[in-house]
């Protein structure tokens, strides 16, 4: 379900700043990875966000976004740490809208952007459009996405070490 301007309930949330009903939202299984009719995905819109509303959101999970961007508690409601709280939701930091914009192109603080960098997961090096999900071995790097994952190679993409066998990687791990 949309609107007029190709939003579902869950985006609409997002972008309103309504924390604690897109909470409720993703728990009830709203499609985190929906586009607006820009291309926009949730963290697209939680990124031009200032501040959001808490409406009794679980705060712990926000404060443990707050350490591992190293902010302060009293930033957890930052658009940075909802972007955050949302990837690991399973939301797509890799996602480029209309305008060829990841959501990591959209972060205007250096230190940030590194951080992110740092804990995101790797992006494919097959088509460099979704996060790594494959691992390969003995090397262990991440190196394609799923659709990606049939891609001939006898080499790792990372290291150029022979791959002996691959696998998946679960969806919404992150690490």
């Amino acid at each position: 379900m949309k609107n007029h301007i190709e939003m579902t309930p869950l985006l609409e949330a997002v972008s309103r700043g309504h924390l604690g009903i897109t909470h409720r939202l993703i728990a009830l299984g709203a499609n985190i990875n929906a586009v607006d009719g820009e291309g926009n995905n949730c963290l697209h819109l939680a990124m031009e966000r200032d501040a959001f509303n808490s409406e009794g959101a679980p705060l712990d999970i926000l404060d443990e976004c707050c350490t591992e961007l190293s902010l302060r508690k009293d930033e957890r409601l930052s658009g940075i740490v909802v972007t955050r709280y949302l990837a690991k939701q399973g939301a797509d930091f890799y996602h480029k809208n209309d305008k060829n914009n990841a959501p990591l192109d959209l972060v205007r603080n250096a230190k940030l952007k590194t951080k992110l960098q740092t804990i995101l997961p790797p992006q494919c090096f097959w088509c460099g459009h979704r996060k790594a999900t494959t691992k390969v071995h003995p090397c262990g790097h991440l190196v394609t996405c799923e659709e990606c994952s049939n891609t001939p190679f006898k080499r790792c993409l990372r290291c150029l070490k022979p791959v002996t066998s691959r696998g998946q990687v679960g969806k919404n791990t992150l690490c």
